[in-house]
């Protein structure tokens, strides 16, 4: 069980770039070796029974269960993971005119609260990986506040056009 314990962090549902589906998938494998193992440790519990030390398995019992509520944590951090990706991909869908950056940046500051307040191993490359999409979204929106800031003239927009060598033209069609 030990061994399972500390194989079960090298596996892929704890990178970042695995993405929500396959990591589920992944997930609901651990699940099943969970089950088989639990079938063995009864087995072993019988076995150990029979000499009169039935209290040999209890530590085997508690790290399948410690498995599970790991496997059920990262499962939550994968949920949340795609809730974050989903509200990120319909900002950056925002036309410009529609766009709230104090509203959007309050939402981040609270997605990044639930994420920080998950029971996960916060060295996981899932948890750092989507952290540091949050903190971009961050940094970013602030700097889309100050666009937003109706003392933009266009010899700024025409400034900002020059820097990023594109000619967009702010109107309703202009996406985030």
């Amino acid at each position: 069980m030990k061994l399972f314990a500390q194989q079960l962090r090298q596996r892929e549902f704890y990178k970042y770039d695995c993405g929500r589906e396959q990591a589920l998938v992944k997930l609901d494998g651990v699940y099943s070796e969970i089950k088989d193992l639990e079938i063995k440790i009864e087995n072993y519990g019988y076995t150990a029974m029979k000499f009169g030390n039935p209290n040999l398995i209890e530590g085997c019992n508690k790290q399948a269960e410690g498995i599970r509520t790991e496997c059920g944590n990262m499962k939550m951090l994968w949920d949340h993971i795609s809730v974050c990706q989903q509200i990120f991909i319909g900002y950056q869908n925002n036309t410009w005119e529609k766009t709230e950056p104090y509203e959007m940046e309050d939402e981040v500051k609270k997605l990044m609260k639930t994420l920080k307040d998950m029971k996960v191993d916060k060295r996981a490359n899932a948890f750092s990986g989507i952290l540091d999409e949050i903190k971009k979204w961050l940094i970013f929106l602030p700097l889309i506040a100050e666009l937003r800031d109706p003392a933009m003239r266009d010899r700024h927009w025409n400034a900002i056009r020059a820097k990023v060598k594109s000619n967009f033209v702010v109107d309703d069609k202009l996406l985030l």
